[in-house]
């Protein structure tokens, strides 16, 4: 398996590792009642544990061995995308684009990124789910290219049992 680049541009979006002056606007989206709703995020209460979840993102971020990126436009923090599980040749992926930026095609464009990236590395096949009332995630999933497959999950998550709908893509 090769190392994972530090940075990935596409035509608008820098995929790069979390800053300290991310905080701010990395808080707001990790604790947005939309996001909050649709993915999976520990319940913060506390300035320590804003700080707690933001040090473990930008730590990882910096780890070359883990797939963890900010998602940047015109040097503004916008987003992540990271891996949730992997093996040896499988990576599942979970994105998150702060709703100011939602509907310009920026999770599009980080997850397509981040698949040609993932291939580059080794995996050699890359999945993906979200909750099944969260359409627009399974729209980024199906423009970058993945396949929605038979198996689907449910997730205990805030109260609720959410059914969540997998995708995946295959290296040619």
């Amino acid at each position: 398996m090769l190392i994972r680049k530090t940075c990935l541009e596409t035509p608008r979006l820098t995929l790069r590792p979390f800053l300290e002056s991310d905080y701010e606007k990395a808080v707001e989206l990790f604790k947005d009642p939309t996001v909050y709703a649709t993915y999976m995020l520990p319940d913060l209460k506390t300035e320590e544990e804003n700080r707690k979840l933001f040090n473990y993102f930008q730590k990882a971020s910096n780890d070359l061995n883990a797939f963890v990126y900010a998602v940047s436009y015109q040097n503004a923090f916008v987003g992540f995308i990271n891996h949730v599980t992997k093996d040896e040749e499988s990576i599942e992926v979970g994105y998150c684009i702060h709703p100011e930026y939602q509907n310009r095609g920026f999770a599009t464009e980080a997850l397509k990124t981040a698949l040609e990236e993932l291939f580059r590395i080794g995996y050699r096949i890359v999945k993906a789910g979200h909750f099944k009332e969260n359409l627009a995630s399974g729209k980024v999933m199906q423009k970058s290219g993945m396949k929605k497959v038979e198996k689907t999950e449910k997730i205990a998550y805030r109260g609720r049992d959410h059914e969540v709908v997998c995708y995946e893509i295959t290296k040619d």
